[in-house]
This record gives C-alpha cells, structure tokens and sequence, in this order.
C-alpha cells in the first residue's frame, strides 16, 4: 500500500498539478482575469496551491481502495468505473460545492466562473482517480489478490 501511496499520489499530483496550470492560465486564463476581475490575485500563491493538490491527490489515493472494494462488493463495479464516478464526485464536491459555490457567494465572482471551474475539476477528479487506478491495479496484480482480473481491467 505505502508504494502505491508514493508513487501513485506523485504521479497523479504532476500530471493534475501541470494541466492545472494549462487550463487556468493558458487555457482559460483571460476568461477568468476578465469574469472574475479584481478579486485575482495577481501573482498566485503556488505554494497553497501545490499543498491543496498534494491533500487532494493523497485523499484519493486513501479513499480510492476503500471506495472500490464497496463498489466490488456490492455493485460488481470495474476498478475504471469505480475510479471514473469516485474521481468525478470527489472533484466536483471538493471544487465544486466546497470551493465554487462559496467563492460565488462569498466575492463578486459570476456563476459562471463557478461552472467552467467546477467542469474541470471534475474531469480534473476523475483524471485523478484513473491515474491512481493503474497504480492501484499494479498493486493489487502484485499481490496475487482474489478479485476476478476481468474486473480489473474494465
């Protein structure tokens, strides 16, 4: 479990954390300086942001394991589909409800920056969640488990 923790939360963390970057600044970057006006920050505070991404990279890879034995067990779920709706509801509750609909109600910050930002995080959780899958997967081939290896790989 302690590999699948390193190397599959490192992993998840540069690859989310990159296109984090892609998608907010060069993306998308003059949409949100022009909907979201003088609340931005000017420079942004990476060290904050890199720690928010390293908690919520790490959180997954504790949770996923946890959330696909349950699906397994009581859905026959596949470790992709597990990791697909796992990854989407995390990314949208952890951005979405917790980050977007306060900052709305909290700044002068239009809705929509709310649903642009709050759409890809989601795809951004589920990305995530699939990264982590492959080395979970890895993990549990290593460990000679008992789940039935079709289900992994679906």
């Amino acid at each position: 479990m302690r590999k699948y923790l390193v190397f599959g939360t490192a992993v998840a963390f540069i690859v989310i954390f990159n296109l984090g970057y892609v998608f907010h600044e060069i993306l998308m970057g003059d949409f949100f300086k022009e909907k979201i006006g003088a609340i931005q920050r000017e420079d942004y505070n990476i060290p904050i942001i890199a720690l928010a991404f390293l908690l919520y990279t790490l959180i997954q890879a504790w949770l996923l394991p946890i959330f696909y034995s349950f699906a397994r067990a009581n859905y026959h779920w596949s470790l992709m589909k597990t990791a697909i709706v796992f990854g989407s509801l995390l990314g949208f509750l952890w951005d979405g409800l917790q980050g977007g609909m306060i900052e709305v109600a909290t700044f002068k910050m239009p809705a929509v920056v709310f649903w642009v930002d709050s759409g890809y995080h989601t795809v951004e959780g589920m990305l995530t969640a699939v990264i982590l899958s492959v080395f979970y997967k890895s993990k549990l081939k290593s460990q000679n488990s008992k789940i039935d290896p079709d289900r992994i790989e679906s």
